[in-house]
């Protein structure tokens, strides 16, 4: 759990700094391009993906309140941003920081230095998460994965077996996320949720049974993962 005594401090440096406001779907970095400031999303959710050749969108990772993007280059690893980031919800802030000023303050604490490479890690393991899910060949495996990554990263425990997936996704985000055509992900969501795995409906949110999410999980260690793994 992140140390609130250095939430707090990061949020009233944040709050010394300009905000830019976004409409869902604006791109707010474009890949290649070498930002002028670092940004922190103060409020609302931005997504990081790159385009296939084929022109096709590959969701990278989602990133909420307090996450400073593009923080490869943020941190100086490198020249321009490798991803598009774009506004996911309907409105994003996002404050704009100049990235020597961003990274000399998170230097002046310990507790800052720990709450990036939390922050650092997580999006790390939620990578790895991703990554096993893609590397399944059966659709259904492939979206039931993907169902474990979204609830551990971006999950809001309901009770002790619920969980809701706090990002609106359509079937063709899950298509994109999962490689497979909108179709078969609709379909595969179907029959999820006629086994009672996921819920939802038209304005509703996702909502998961962890226990039988994780009785079709075919790796007894990535099942033993709890929400509490990735708390952030």
């Amino acid at each position: 759990m992140a140390d609130q005594v250095a939430v707090n401090f990061l949020r009233t440096f944040l709050e010394r700094h300009p905000v830019r406001h976004f409409k869902k779907g604006e791109i707010v970095i474009f890949q290649g391009e070498a930002p002028r400031n670092a940004m922190v999303v103060k409020d609302g959710i931005i997504k990081a993906y790159n385009l296939s050749v084929s022109g096709d969108e590959k969701p990278v990772a989602f990133y909420g309140a307090d996450n400073v993007f593009p923080a490869s280059w943020v941190y100086g690893k490198v020249p321009s941003a490798i991803y598009y980031y774009e506004a996911f919800t309907p409105e994003v802030e996002v404050y704009v920081i100049d990235r020597k000023a961003f990274v000399d303050f998170v230097k002046q604490r310990p507790e800052l230095l720990y709450q990036e490479l939390e922050r650092q890690l997580l999006d790390q393991f939620g990578g790895s998460l991703r990554l096993n899910a893609l590397q399944h060949s059966r659709a259904s495996d492939k979206l039931v994965y993907t169902l474990h990554y979204l609830a551990m990263t971006h999950g809001k425990p309901l009770d002790k077996d619920h969980i809701e997936i706090e990002l609106d996704l359509t079937h063709q985000d899950f298509a994109n996320l999962t490689g497979l055509t909108r179709e078969t992900a609709a379909t595969e969501l179907n029959r999820l949720k006629k086994q009672g795995v996921i819920d939802y409906g038209k304005n509703l949110p996702y909502r998961l049974s962890l226990d039988r999410l994780m009785h079709l999980l075919n790796d007894q260690f990535i099942a033993d993962i709890q929400p509490a793994t990735l708390a952030s």
